[in-house]
């Protein structure tokens, strides 16, 4: 679904609603450009309840302006129309164009249901009856609710016109349909409500309610029948939900269920967890101010012409958000000209990039492969929190347990007003890694890479067909060690002619001509562009005139000292050691004596030959209308081992696995040509573009806005990068340190100012005890259990650990 302009000009509403005290009863007068007429009829000729009205200073029936109906709480036994939240509701409607009546209704004991629900839908049907008098848009009439008005503002959306809960009298022939519902932490279900812990964690005992005296157990159907849940169906109006995550009274749950049957039933739905808050709060406090959102999502669903319509909130020079191209590169560790990761690299698009905007010269990732990595910095979580470690098919089968109502960074920019789109690797398994959940991220993806059959067989059935081709004899490694080595051939290498690749193209020329073709377009919308190229991904095969600006060098392999290994625990040999048998780093420099060589050669090629297809995609965007506004960020998911550590591949706790290039030009924020050396983690990508863009906030962020360090690239921060391999095995890099801690309690200790290849671990020295103790601060204490689990069983490191010490077979290049 399309979201219109008032989707993203939230943001700008919360600028420009006047401030409210924030005192129990609300100021008697109106405030500037609204008027309240206060208790008027609506009900018959007998009754004590009445209405407030607000509307707009000076408003005309001339004009038709949508309406909304605000329903109080009070545990529907009290409450009144004109407390502070609905004092606060009705205002910020009236200034935004809004008529917006607050009722009182029914709240006698014996009385209250179904008669509070019959008086809420009649204020539905007098605004239909008196909208040539009022100026009203009798189509476009939406609800609000806070606690029972909550669940009372559900009834009155959920069951509109309905045979048996809607009233006959005094408005018979007149429909009390809404078009759009927003609750505040109401009940929605019942019979499932609990009771909480004092933080508002739900305690699993089931809890009543005052709406009448029947019990859940003698009257079970009459409790259903009062449930806004049980009466959700494709045709249910598009639901706004805040709920405080520390709501004492109304449980969360209730929230998230009806969230989750909405989303399930393709409802247009919201949930807004708020951090920290309880319960009965206006919509403006002194923490937080939603006015903006109900707005933006009432404007959505009930204004019209809105793209055209300038309303008195907007501001005169407001412009479109801008635009986010989102590159990400695989295993791109360091080796740029920027970054001197390897002296012989050549990367001039890159490094030319990195000269409009700020680069980030000591950023790290969460976890060191593709999967995790991924998941984290696009779910904005990390690894320890959320157990999301390895494997894809644990991530889907844990998603909705983990994420809850946080969505991930491409659907939050979608339901905030963005033009989705994708090529390339951007998830682990490509555009998306939950197949079920891709139209949520993306409103449009490019093309696949498609692999003839001849050219799938040199991968010797290797996992992923975008990391194809492999060279043309296929891998070094499983050619010449045999069948048992094939679960490491990705450890292959070459340079790659044009008949070697499908219809002449590796699979990032088709993602940057896919990506090109979208920058070209004229977009009516802000758009968010994610291009994931696949290379320097192994095998490191590439197009062959990537090969030759390196044939007359000699090329420089990493230094690796004699004893390198001599001082790293068990589990960090372990990881060494890599997936072949008798080690990776074994069978690389025993398959030849140039093979070390010409792998490094060949990942030099891979990163030259993506440095040009990332230039195509700048260059496109310099020569497009689109170049003023458009936030350009690059960063990869992780680095790469070549030989360092005698290790082959990322999945580690060291330098190279963790380190990758991560840049920012942000228009009107960021200054060309500049770098900052403070050790950031790509979990701050999430909240920096949320930020940028002016989104609102996610409910749960790990990481945090580089926003300061942007503006100001000297400035420095506290906080240090946390990273994990696997459950349990942790690192924290600070910005001259970096210390590791294994899950069976060893440690490394390195200290950057003077050792920046990692060679000399003091973790033994007992002179550094109160660095590693200042770093031992940031480790989880309870991390989570690997997704899926119940508990820690052990894996593969461990099990081989166990085989050296039952055999005494520690291999001695590890020693």
């Amino acid at each position: 679904m399309k979201r219109t302009p008032s989707a993203y000009l939230a943001p700008l509403l919360l600028l420009l609603l006047s401030p409210l005290s924030l005192a129990k009863d609300p100021p008697a007068e109106a405030p500037p450009g609204v008027e309240i007429q206060r208790d008027l009829s609506f009900l018959s000729p007998d009754r004590e309840e009445k209405l407030d009205l607000y509307q707009p200073e000076n408003h005309t029936a001339d004009e038709r302006l949508p309406a909304v109906v605000i329903i109080h709480g009070g545990g529907w036994t009290s409450g009144d129309k004109n407390r502070m939240r609905e004092y606060v509701t009705g205002t910020s409607l009236a200034k935004e164009g809004y008529l917006a009546i607050s009722i009182n209704y029914e709240t006698r004991a014996g009385k209250r249901w179904p008669n509070n629900l019959h008086d809420c839908k009649n204020a539905v049907r007098w605004l239909r009856k008196n909208a040539d008098t009022l100026g009203v848009d009798s189509d476009r009439i939406g609800v609000i609710g806070g606690s029972a008005g909550g669940h009372l503002a559900l009834m009155v959306a959920y069951t509109g016109d309905h045979p048996k809960l809607s009233p006959t009298t005094p408005y018979p022939g007149i429909s009390d349909k809404v078009s759009a519902c927003v609750d505040m932490y109401g009940i929605t279900n019942l019979l499932t409500r609990q009771y909480t812990e004092k933080d508002g964690t739900p305690n699993g005992k089931l809890k009543g309610h005052r709406l009448f005296k029947e019990e859940r157990e003698e009257a079970p159907a009459k409790w259903r029948n009062a449930s806004p849940v049980n009466y959700i169906n494709a045709q249910t109006p598009p639901t706004l939900i805040f709920h405080g995550t520390e709501d004492a009274t109304v449980d969360r749950d209730q929230s998230k269920e009806l969230h989750a049957l909405l989303q399930k039933t393709g409802v247009d739905s919201t949930l807004r967890m708020i951090e920290g808050a309880d319960h009965a709060w206006p919509l403006q406090t002194k923490d937080f101010d939603l006015r903006g959102e109900m707005v933006a999502f009432f404007d959505k669903h009930l204004k019209k012409a809105l793209v055209e319509k300038a309303t008195s909130l907007r501001p005169a020079n407001n412009s479109k958000k801008p635009n986010v191209l989102f590159i990400s590169v695989d295993d791109l560790n360091d080796w740029e000209g920027a970054l001197d990761g390897h002296p012989q690299a050549q990367t001039p698009h890159m490094d030319r990039l990195f000269q409009q905007g700020t680069l980030f010269t000591n950023a790290h990732c969460s976890q060191a492969v593709c999967t995790a990595s991924r998941n984290s910095l696009l779910s904005g979580l990390h690894p320890s929190n959320s157990g999301w470690y390895s494997s894809t098919t644990s991530m889907r089968k844990s998603y909705e347990k983990v994420m809850g109502d946080h969505k991930m960074l491409p659907q939050h920019f979608r339901d905030n007003g963005y033009h989705t789109m994708a090529v390339g690797k951007v998830f682990h398994q490509g555009t998306s890694d939950y197949k079920e959940r891709t139209k949520d991220f993306w409103d449009e993806t490019g093309p696949k890479y498609k692999i003839p059959k001849e050219l799938l067989e040199r991968g010797d059935g290797y996992g992923g067909k975008h990391f194809y081709p492999f060279p043309k004899q296929g891998s070094q490694i499983s050619r010449h060690y045999g069948k048992k080595y094939e679960d490491g051939n990705s450890l292959a290498c070459g340079p790659l002619d044009r008949d070697d690749m499908p219809e002449g193209k590796m699979f990032d020329e088709i993602i940057a001509e896919w990506a090109v073709e979208q920058l070209e377009k004229e977009q009516s919308e802000p758009f968010f562009l994610a291009v994931g190229f696949v290379r320097p991904h192994a095998p490191f095969t590439a197009p062959r005139e990537f090969f030759k600006p390196y044939e007359n060098l000699e090329i420089k392999v990493p230094h690796i000292p004699a004893d390198e290994m001599s001082d790293i625990p068990l589990m960090g040999k372990s990881i060494a050691h890599g997936r072949l048998p008798g080690g990776d780093h074994q069978a690389v420099i025993n398959l030849s004596d140039t093979y070390w060589k010409e792998m490094v050669t060949s990942y030099l090629a891979c990163v030259s030959f993506v440095d040009a297809q990332i230039g195509k995609v700048i260059e496109a965007l310099e020569a497009s209308p689109h170049r003023e506004n458009t936030i350009i960020v690059l960063w990869s998911d992780h680095g790469q081992h070549l030989g360092e550590k005698k290790h082959w591949r990322k999945q580690s706790l060291w330098e190279e696995s963790t380190r990758v290039p991560l840049f920012f030009k942000a228009p009107g924020t960021t200054s060309p040509a500049t770098k900052s050396p403070q050790v950031v983690s790509l979990l701050d990508i999430y909240p920096t573009l949320v930020e940028l863009c002016d989104l609102p906030q996610a409910p749960k962020l790990d990481g945090e806005s580089l926003l300061p360090l942007l503006k100001d690239p000297s400035a420095s921060r506290e906080t240090p990068v946390l990273q994990s391999w696997y459950y349990g095995n942790y690192a924290v890099r600070s910005n001259d340190w970096r210390y590791i801690q294994y899950r069976d309690g060893s440690e490394e200790l390195y200290d950057h100012r003077k050792d920046p290849g990692e060679h000399h671990n003091l973790a033994q020295d007992s002179r550094y005890t109160h660095i590693i103790a200042e770093h031992q601060k940031w480790i989880p204490k309870n991390g989570a259990l690997p997704a899926g689990s119940d508990s820690w069983k052990g894996d593969k490191l461990d099990r081989r650990i166990e085989e050296w010490k039952e055999n005494d077979s520690l291999p001695d290049w590890l020693k």
